[in-house]
């Protein structure tokens, strides 16, 4: 089975063999949202045991790589996101920033948590 991402759609093909044309056929068995791809009762219906295993793996596995680019786009976001939280703690005119510092401070520290664990130490910059 094939999986093709289109726009708004991931659309589900398999190839068959043609004997009057002597090569494999191309049909489009069905489609899942891209959003949000749950296997219907009519998917089930048109696909075999099998094809419905491969199609749970793809998903699995297409969750996984989106997750992955999410957490990989977060940490080339994160030092211009703390330069702006820099510059928003020295201004301190909003009374939830107690708050905020507080969530920073945690997440922080969990984050210093998993550098270290992850063997990324702190180098020294020449500014």
């Amino acid at each position: 089975m094939q999986f093709r991402e289109r726009a708004k759609v991931i659309q589900l093909i398999r190839t068959i063999y043609d004997p009057s044309i002597k090569r494999g056929r191309a049909e489009v068995v069905g489609k899942l949202d891209k959003d949000q791809p749950l296997v219907d009762d009519a998917l089930r219906r048109v696909c075999s045991p099998a094809e419905l295993a491969e199609v749970e793996a793809y998903l699995v596995q297409r969750q996984q790589a989106l997750t992955q680019e999410s957490m990989a786009q977060a940490v080339r976001d994160l030092p211009a996101m703390m330069r702006m939280a820099e510059q928003y703690f020295r201004r301190a005119d909003d009374p939830l920033a107690g708050v905020q510092a507080a969530e920073i401070f945690a997440a922080w520290e969990d984050l210093k948590k998993a550098l270290h664990k992850g063997g990324f130490r702190k180098e020294r910059r020449d500014d």
